[in-house]
């Protein structure tokens, strides 16, 4: 921009240095009400003689309107502006008229850049204003939508009032909130309208999409309060009338109302209520909560005065178990058992606390402990003996069948006759052991393999006789199978001689013949069983 060497010469009424400057695109408007600073400016510039100082004070002035903190003073700036340009028409010195021409084209220039930036920031917050009113704008349309997405409201499990009530409660609240979050943003775009420059036919624009906004916020969030209201002030009226009657407090336990009472206290806050029921209903609650906190005190009392029966009544039997324990060192269980069982008689009829019982109970069980532990220490030694008899079972079962195997290996070796000794060494002690089901299974297809081979040696020891040896054993089994029978009619005699003695129907002579003639036979008996054992110890020997 190129301006006068002397600016004096170019002071006409067509060339004025406002209209060699490149001015601004706008127009300031006078100032309608003066400012106390822009008055105080003027009384400064009247008061100044030379035209020297009165630039001066001018610039000063106009620099200071656009370079304080926060909004420049643009109106100011070019009200004194105006004030100062005529006085580049008098009679200055031409190298101070320069100097201050320079300044105030300066000043100039700077004013309006300065004004474009604010302007571009202007239009930067109208456009993030418009943006956030069509955002709410969107959210007012999508409302029905939005409560839906919405969360539930947690409602307190100890409030029956509420919880009666909780599904209108929740849709009303739950609406409410939104609404609340929408005016909250719309007060706070109703602030950034407000604070933030721009012209005023922009700011009208946005107040009146505002004031539509408001118009589908506010009557109904108004409408909800009232509802919600009414509803959480008509649950607190039937709570405060159902369980306090006066004095009295009825219904339900102190501290299952003191809850309730919190609850509904609680909820008050959550809920968004008008101001005179929720002073109104906390008032109430706070009369019902004073009730509550005098029969809590006198609960308290009653509870003081039976812990201290209660301690008496342990102290008693505390010292009597005590006296116990001390004799208990000399008594048998049982006896301990009768006196434990008379005391726990007694504390049935002395008034004792819950806790006092279970811990006298286990002071009680306390004194049945080393006899129980002396119990415990003989069913271990005893378990241990019967562990060890079934180890010593155990070993004496695998030696007895690594016996009888080794027998049914070694078996044709030997003789008959040794070879039956050990087979019935073997049964008896097999007899000896007391054995299972199981085991005594498997032994018995031991045995019958044993019983096999011994047959398979005594027929072996047969085939090898002699013929005489053969002759003299059938001789011998002949003879054998005379006297058995003849054993078998000797008993049969003996057994009717002891029926015709044990009739009776005999006389004294005839009672004696015959118990003479039953010892005859009895005699008999004993000389034929011991005949019958030779022959078969000779009928052994010759098949052995």
């Amino acid at each position: 921009m190129n301006f006068p060497q002397d600016p004096q010469q170019n002071f006409t009424q067509d060339s004025t240095p406002e209209a060699s400057v490149d001015l601004p695109s706008f127009k300031s408007e006078p100032l309608r009400e003066k400012t106390p600073a822009f008055r105080e400016f003027e009384e400064k510039l009247a008061s100044l003689a030379t035209p020297e100082e009165k630039i001066a004070l001018g610039l000063s002035f106009m620099r200071s309107s656009i370079s304080q903190e926060g909004t420049p003073r643009f109106r100011e700036f070019w009200e004194a502006r105006r004030e100062v340009l005529p006085q580049f028409k008098t009679n200055i010195n031409a190298s101070v008229r320069s100097k201050l021409w320079g300044e105030y084209v300066e000043l100039t220039v700077e004013a309006r850049r300065l004004k474009e930036i604010l302007e571009e920031q202007s239009a930067f917050a109208i456009e993030q204003i418009d943006l956030a009113i069509a955002a709410l704008e969107r959210e007012i349309a999508n409302f029905d939508t939005l409560v839906a997405q919405g969360e539930g409201i947690q409602f307190p499990e100890q409030s029956p009032t509420i919880q009666s009530k909780s599904v209108v409660f929740n849709q009303i609240q739950q609406e409410l909130n939104l609404l609340n979050t929408l005016a909250s943003r719309l007060n706070g775009l109703r602030k950034e309208v407000v604070k933030t420059d721009m012209r005023m036919r922009f700011k009208t624009k946005f107040f009146k999409r505002l004031s539509s906004i408001g118009d589908h916020i506010f009557p109904k969030r108004k409408q909800l309060i009232e509802q919600i209201s009414m509803e959480f002030e008509t649950g607190v009226e039937q709570f405060v009338s159902r369980h306090f009657q006066g004095e009295q407090v009825v219904g339900a336990p102190y501290f299952s109302l003191r809850e309730e009472i919190k609850a509904l206290q609680g909820m008050a806050k959550v809920f968004t209520l008008s101001s005179a029921v929720f002073n109104r209903t906390r008032l109430k609650l706070s009369q019902c909560w004073d009730q509550i906190k005098v029969i809590e005190k006198e609960h308290k009392k009653e509870i003081h005065a039976k812990r201290q029966v209660f301690q008496e009544g342990r102290d008693a039997i505390e010292k009597k178990i005590e006296a116990l324990a001390a004799e208990s060192v000399n008594m048998e269980l049982s006896a301990l058992d009768v006196a434990i069982e008379e005391l726990n008689k007694e504390m049935r009829q002395v008034e004792l606390a819950r806790s006092d019982v279970f811990a006298l109970k286990d002071k009680l069980s306390a004194l049945r402990a080393p006899f129980i532990a002396a119990q415990q220490e003989k069913a271990r030694a005893f378990e241990e003996i019967e562990r060890e008899k079934i180890r010593v079972k155990k070993d004496k079962i695998s030696q007895l069948k690594d016996k009888i195997a080794l027998l049914l290996k070694e078996g044709q070796k030997l003789e008959s006759a040794a070879l039956e000794e050990s087979f019935g060494t073997i049964k008896e002690e097999i007899k000896q052991l007391g054995l299972t089901k199981t085991d005594q299974q498997q032994f018995d297809r031991m045995l019958r393999q044993l019983k096999d081979l011994s047959a398979d040696v005594k027929a072996n020891a047969l085939i090898n006789l002699s013929e005489g040896d053969r002759e003299a054993l059938e001789n011998l089994r002949t003879v054998l199978e005379q006297k058995k029978q003849r054993r078998q009619e000797i008993k049969e005699q003996v057994e009717q001689y002891r029926r015709t003695v044990g009739s009776s129907n005999l006389d004294f002579e005839k009672g004696m013949q015959t118990r003479e003639l039953m010892d005859q036979e009895k005699k008999l008996l004993e000389k034929t069983n011991a005949s019958i054992e030779e022959i078969e110890q000779k009928i052994a020997e010759l098949e052995g």
